[in-house]
C-alpha cells in the first residue's frame, strides 16, 4: 500500500513543515539575511539562528505526531486540527502583540490565560503545542517558541490533572463526611 500525503496525516504535517521552514529561511535569507535570536533578548548572552529551525521543527513534528498517530490513527479527526488552529491563532496573536511593540501586555497576559484555558482544555496535548510552536517559530525562531512551549505545557498539565480536579475532589470529601 502506498502513502499519500491525503491519507496520512503524519506524513501531511512534517511535510507541511518542512516546506513552510525552508521557505521561510530563503525568504529571509533572501531579503533581510536570516536572523539570530537572543535567549532571554540579551544580546550579551549567545544567540541562537533561525537556521536551527531547519533541524528542529520537523524532527519536533514527527515526534508529536508520532503519539497523535498512535491515539488517531493514520487521517487525524477534525478535533486534531481546529487544536492546532487554536494554538496557531493564539501564537499569532502573541507575536503581533511583541511586534507591535506591547511587550509589557504580553508579559501581563500569556501565563495567566494559559492558565485559565489549561482548567477547560487539555493544552498540554500534541496539537496545542505544535500549532504555538510552529507559528512562533516565525517571529521568534525555533529554538525559544519550543523551550517555552514546553515549559507552558508542563503548567498546563498539572493545572488540568491537579488543579482543576481538585475542587471536585474536596466537595465529594465534604459530602461524604456530612
Amino acid at each position: 500500500m502506498m502513502l499519500t500525503l491525503r491519507n496520512n496525516s503524519r506524513l501531511l504535517l512534517t511535510s507541511l513543515v518542512v516546506g513552510y521552514i525552508f521557505v521561510q529561511l530563503i525568504w529571509q535569507h533572501l531579503t533581510s539575511g536570516v536572523p539570530k535570536h537572543y535567549v532571554l533578548n540579551d544580546p550579551s548572552l549567545p544567540a541562537i539562528s533561525n537556521w536551527w529551525g531547519l533541524i528542529i521543527l520537523p524532527i519536533f513534528t514527527w515526534f508529536l505526531t508520532t503519539f497523535l498517530t498512535k491515539q488517531y490513527g493514520d487521517v487525524y479527526p477534525r478535533k486534531v486540527w481546529l487544536q492546532l488552529l487554536g494554538a496557531s491563532v493564539y501564537a499569532l496573536v502573541i507575536s503581533i502583540l511583541f511586534y507591535s511593540g506591547y511587550v509589557e501586555l504580553i508579559s501581563m497576559l500569556v501565563l495567566p490565560s494559559i492558565l485559565v484555558a489549561a482548567l477547560f482544555l487539555p493544552i498540554y496535548h500534541p496539537p496545542f503545542l505544535l500549532g504555538y510552536v510552529l507559528v512562533s517559530s516565525v517571529g521568534f525562531g525555533a529554538v525559544l517558541p519550543l523551550i517555552g512551549g514546553l515549559v507552558f505545557a508542563a503548567i498546563a498539565y498539572v493545572v488540568y490533572n491537579v488543579i482543576r480536579p481538585l475542587p471536585i475532589y474536596l466537595l465529594k470529601l465534604v459530602s461524604k463526611s456530612k
